[in-house]
């Protein structure tokens, strides 16, 4: 990796230009730095690949968004990161659609990566959701293949599983879960506490938890990635609680999915979380990982390769 030191402010990006079937990476300044030092740089392995890069506005923020556009791709691939990552860190998900012959979609979410925001902040899930259905709109006519499939991670889930419960559920051929959120671990504290706390503290300062088996993606998160939040914002804790009541509302649905759930997850109360979620989603596929703990998308090599083996199972 290459020492990324842009010279401007990453949250002021109304400097990204406007997303577009002809928006190429290579034409904004400092983006080929960026995609190199996060190892996004795909178009030397995939001859013929178009990388573009720009941004949207939605849910009052601008977004920004990539697509990998492979020649001859027979599917798009709807990629969607979790709590605190962005784009940059989903260079295995990304390099597996592509070489598995899809197309990618990804963008950061509000508060996240390039994306405007404050920092790792949201007032409602729903935003989250809203930004998803807009971002179809954008890649309309951008030529992409039309059969769908997702992958999202954690709070992406979460995301995804909100799309497809209204009214979204033909909107993705196949669809996959990694360690999908519903209730956090220690959620027994942290519901009561944070209804005490917002009315004294905007946020608390953010513990980077040992959530992959790759130490050094790990030491990546605390000391090497300038996208980081430093801050867990009460506000993203109390929309949290907001969407677990409207989700245990929902009406199940008949998508297609698998859900990937490794047993050392120590961020996300899986025991708990996959009966109910497996409830609205009654043709879900469950596959426990054994060893793994929570950031599946990032996790050490002998888990990925379990990983990849589902999902080319499934897909």
């Amino acid at each position: 990796m290459i020492n990324w030191s842009p010279n401007f402010d990453p949250l002021a990006l109304p400097s990204i230009p406007d997303i577009s079937a002809t928006s190429y990476i290579a034409d904004v300044s400092w983006a080929p730095d960026y995609s190199r030092y996060y190892n996004i740089n795909f178009e030397d392995s995939y001859p013929g690949l178009v990388h573009l890069f720009g941004a949207f506005d939605s849910a009052g923020e601008r977004i920004a968004m990539q697509i990998f556009k492979l020649p001859n791709a027979h599917s798009t691939a709807f990629v969607y990161h979790g709590y605190y990552d962005h784009v940059g860190l989903f260079d295995n998900v990304i390099n597996y659609f592509l070489k598995h012959g899809y197309s990618v979609v990804a963008y950061d979410l509000p508060g996240h990566g390039l994306s405007t925001g404050e920092r790792a902040a949201i007032d409602d899930f729903m935003r989250y959701r809203q930004v998803l259905s807009d971002a179809f709109k954008v890649v309309v006519d951008f030529g992409l293949p039309a059969r769908r499939v997702g992958l999202a991670q954690s709070t992406g889930c979460a995301v995804l599983m909100s799309h497809l419960l209204s009214g979204g559920d033909a909107d993705f051929e196949r669809v996959v879960l990694l360690a999908p959120l519903l209730k956090p671990c220690d959620w027994w504290w942290g519901k009561p506490a944070h209804s005490l706390l917002k009315y004294f503290i905007h946020s608390l300062p953010r513990k980077f938890a040992d959530n992959s088996d790759d130490q050094l993606f790990l030491e990546f998160l605390r000391e090497r990635d300038p996208l980081q939040a430093r801050f867990l914002p009460l506000s993203w804790v109390g929309a949290l609680k907001k969407w677990q009541t409207w989700f245990h509302r929902q009406k199940p649905v008949s998508s297609s999915l698998m859900i990937l759930q490794g047993d050392q997850d120590e961020t996300v109360e899986w025991r708990y979380n996959l009966p109910r979620i497996q409830v609205k989603f009654p043709n879900a596929k469950i596959v426990h990982v054994p060893g793994a703990r929570h950031h599946l998308a990032k996790e050490g090599e002998r888990f990925r390769e379990q990983l990849w083996q589902a999902c080319d199972d499934y897909l």
